[in-house]
C-alpha cells in the first residue's frame, strides 16, 4: 500500500522540521558579565531589517537571534500506522470493502529523511519557515487474512511544506510553540498528502559567564500528529510484494481455502477480488490493484526531549528525540544564521 506507507514518513517529514527556534530572552536575573552585555545591546545599533521592531526589542535589553536563517536536518525514525475502512479492486470503478476479513497485521516504517529550511523573523516571538526534502522509507509488512504475507517495501518522495514557530522566554526558562503544515508526492497515489503537526516544548538555557552570545538550551515538550484521513490510489502489487514463485503457490492455495470456505453470496460479493488476485497469483495477470482506505496513527501523541547549543548568533546545533505515542525518532540539525541589513521596520514606533 504506497499510500499507507507515503503516511508513515510524511508524517515524520513534519516533525523534523519542528526543530528549537527561540524569540527575545529577557535577562531578569544575571550575572554582572550579563548586566553589562545587556546594557551594551541597548546602547549598540540594531542593523537588520527584519524582525519588525526589533530594534526596539534591542533597546529593551532583549538578546534575540539573527533574522534570517538556513538549516540541513538529517532524522531517522521507527513509526506504526494503523488503517481502517479498507476497499480494493482489480477494477477502479467497483472498489469492494474488505476490511470486514482483510488485516494488516503490522506496518513498521523505518524512515531517513533529509530536510533543507529557510526561516525568518517576521516579528520578535513570530517566526515563518519553509521547508523542502527528501524521503526513503523501507516498510516491514505483515499481511493477515486472507492471504498470510510477509514482505518488505522501500518508497521514496518529495515534500514541502511551511510553518510559524510563536517563541518567547523569562529569564532562564523559554517556550515554543509550532505549527506545521507538510505535502508529500510519491508515484502510485492520487495527489500530495497533507499532514498537520502542532508542537510545545518549554526548556531551560545554561548560560556562558564568559560568552555571552553562547548558551545551552535543555527542552521537553509534546506533540500531536494529525494526518488528512482518507487516502486512495493504486499500485503495482508485483512491486510491492516482489513474491517468489514459491511464494506465489503458497498464497493461491491460501486464497483458494479462504474463497471456498466462503457462503454463496459472499463468494458473489468477493468474487471480483478473488478473480483478480488469483489471477495475478497463478497466472501473471494485471497486478494493478486500486484501494481507498482510512489511516491514523495509533497514538497522535508524543513526547520530546532534546537540546539545542547555540555556538554564537549565527552557528546552532540541535538534537530532538521523540518516543511514546506511535513513533519513535531522533533529528540532527545544524542552523546558520545571517541577516539583511537596512532600517528596522517600525523601527520609530514608541513603546
Amino acid at each position: 500500500m504506497n499510500k499507507l506507507r507515503l503516511y508513515a514518513f510524511l508524517s515524520f517529514a513534519l516533525s523534523i522540521v519542528v526543530v528549537s527556534s527561540y524569540g527575545q530572552v529577557s535577562n531578569l536575573s544575571i550575572s554582572d558579565e550579563y548586566e553589562k552585555y545587556r546594557d551594551s545591546l541597548k546602547n549598540t545599533d540594531y542593523p537588520w531589517t527584519l524582525p519588525i521592531m526589533g530594534a526596539k526589542v534591542r533597546e529593551l535589553g532583549f538578546d534575540i537571534p539573527y533574522p534570517v536563517g538556513a538549516m540541513f536536518t538529517y532524522g531517522h525514525s521507527v513509526q506504526q500506522l494503523t488503517i481502517d475502512d479498507l476497499a480494493v479492486s482489480f477494477d477502479p470503478n467497483n472498489l469492494i470493502d474488505v476490511s470486514s476479513f482483510a488485516r494488516l497485521q503490522s506496518m513498521q516504517a523505518n524512515v531517513d529523511a533529509y530536510q533543507a529550511r529557510v526561516d525568518f523573523w517576521l516579528l520578535p516571538f513570530l517566526n515563518i519557515f519553509g521547508v523542502g526534502g527528501r524521503i526513503r522509507a523501507v516498510s516491514n509488512v505483515h499481511l493477515g487474512l486472507p492471504i498470510d504475507l510477509r514482505f518488505n517495501v522501500t518508497t521514496e518522495g518529495t515534500n514541502a511544506g511551511w510553518g510559524a514557530v510563536v517563541a518567547g522566554g523569562v529569564g532562564p526558562m523559554v517556550m515554543t510553540g509550532n505549527f506545521v503544515m507538510n505535502w508529500t508526492w510519491t508515484g502510485n497515489v492520487n495527489g500530495p498528502s497533507s499532514t498537520t503537526l502542532f508542537d510545545g516544548r518549554v526548556g531551560y538555557m545554561f548560560r556562558f559567564p564568559r560568552k555571552p552570545d553562547k548558551n545551552l538550551v535543555v527542552l521537553v515538550g509534546a506533540s500531536y500528529l494529525g494526518l488528512n484521513r482518507v487516502s486512495e490510489g493504486a499500485a503495482d502489487i508485483d512491486k510491492i510484494l516482489g513474491i517468489t514463485p514459491e511464494g506465489r503457490k503458497e498464497a493461491a492455495e491460501q486464497l483458494d481455502d479462504w474463497y471456498n470456505d466462503l457462503t454463496d453470496p459472499a463468494k458473489e460479493l468477493f468474487g471480483g477480488i478473488y478473480d483478480g488476485f488469483s489471477g495475478w497469483l497463478k497466472n501473471d495477470e494485471s497486478s494493478k490493484l486500486y484501494y481507498s482506505f482510512s489511516k491514523r496513527l495509533y497514538y497522535p501523541i508524543s513526547m520530546t526531549v532534546g537540546a539545542n547549543y547555540q555556538i554564537n548568533h549565527r552557528f546552532m546545533l540541535n538534537g530532538i528525540y521523540t518516543f511514546l505515542g506511535s513513533r519513535e525518532q531522533i533529528t540532527l540539525s545544524v542552523n546558520y544564521r545571517f541577516g539583511f541589513r537596512g532600517k528596522n521596520f517600525l523601527r520609530g514606533l514608541t513603546l
